[in-house]
């Protein structure tokens, strides 16, 4: 402020980008860690990925795309997202089905590339630049009926426009679907569902995955789908509880002239992340000490095969809540350190 009175007004740069957060580590750790999941998870390398996301896509997939630096700040702008043909009005509601579990009214983002994007919508005078989806504008009434995922009730849509130069992979994926159906726009929103922020690291991405019915996803050049897991797959991995989540067995009035005792895992203080689990889950989380093998503690239950099985359902149940973690051991995935350069 001094310098503008003075008459000397400080040069301003255009920010180019937010693509501040950690990096998903090298080629080789993402594998490892992948790798890890193998019970659950179809691996696949590809030379092109930007093709081989956009023929998922084209094909009617809705996929998470995680690649490089995350985002500073509340918006997927291209490297934690979930993507989708923005075309077919009812992709909204399926990913809302889906992954979301939110309000039918709340509208989906679009990214277009840059060189594209005032073909398909009304831009500011003289704007072409419109990277970090924080404006809204009009799609073109001509275009709305062909954006039927991304334009909202009143005709507009909370852009993003795309550069080659600040993102090049995610330019090429929006620009691979170009190629395949005349369309140079995304439907994209953040990689989350309805239980937590969105996705930082490799192993945030494949639990997302797991716990939502995305079709596919995609982390740097790997494709992955998910596997029928089987039972002792299941019970390969770890389980533990979060650093937030905590056990309670408590009686509670079921009933005006009824009282229980029921078991709960509390995920917050408010009462909002209170998920009431059976009394046979509870003891095996109980006995959960840091972090233990989930066969040997239904091992240790001496309970049959089909109350295992259902035991599983159960704690999957409170995996897609975030009561529970399940991973693979750290001895066989390892740490994956997201790179700082």
């Amino acid at each position: 402020m001094m310098s503008n009175e003075l008459g000397r007004p400080a040069p301003r740069e255009r920010l180019p980008d937010v693509y501040w957060g950690p990096n998903l580590g090298t080629e080789h750790a993402v594998e490892h860690e992948l790798n890890a999941w193998s019970g659950h998870l179809e691996i696949q390398r590809s030379d092109d990925i930007a093709s081989s996301a956009a023929e998922w896509m084209a094909n009617g997939a809705v996929i998470g795309w995680v690649q490089g630096r995350s985002e500073f700040g509340p918006r997927a702008l291209g490297n934690r997202s979930i993507l989708a043909d923005p075309r077919p009005a009812e992709n909204k509601d399926r990913i809302n089905a889906m992954v979301k579990k939110r309000e039918g009214y709340r509208p989906f983002a679009p990214s277009v590339l840059e060189e594209d994007a005032g073909e398909f919508f009304e831009l500011p005078d003289g704007s072409r630049q419109l990277p970090f989806m924080n404006f809204v504008v009009r799609v073109r009434e001509a275009k709305r009926n062909v954006l039927g995922a991304i334009t909202h009730v009143d005709g507009t849509a909370r852009l993003q426009t795309v550069s080659r130069k600040t993102n090049p992979t995610y330019w090429d994926v929006i620009n691979a679907f170009k190629r395949r159906t005349g369309i140079p726009v995304l439907l994209n929103t953040s990689f989350n569902n309805n239980a937590e922020p969105i996705v930082e690291s490799v192993s945030d991405a494949i639990t997302t995955f797991l716990t939502t019915d995305l079709d596919g996803l995609v982390v740097g050049p790997f494709l992955i789908r998910k596997r029928a897991a089987s039972l002792q797959d299941w019970c390969a991995l770890s389980v533990s509880l979060p650093p937030y989540a905590s056990l309670h067995c408590v009686r509670s009035q079921t009933a005006p002239d009824c009282w229980e005792t029921v078991c709960e895992v509390r995920t917050g203080h408010s009462g909002r992340g209170t998920m009431r689990i059976s009394h046979e889950l509870f003891e095996i989380l109980m006995r959960t000490e840091g972090e233990a093998s989930l066969g040997s503690l239904l091992d240790a239950t001496m309970l049959g095969q089909a109350k295992r099985e259902d035991l599983v359902k159960e704690l999957r149940l409170v995996w897609e809540l975030r009561g529970v973690r399940l991973h693979p051991p750290q001895a066989a995935c390892g740490r994956n350190k997201l790179s700082e350069t």
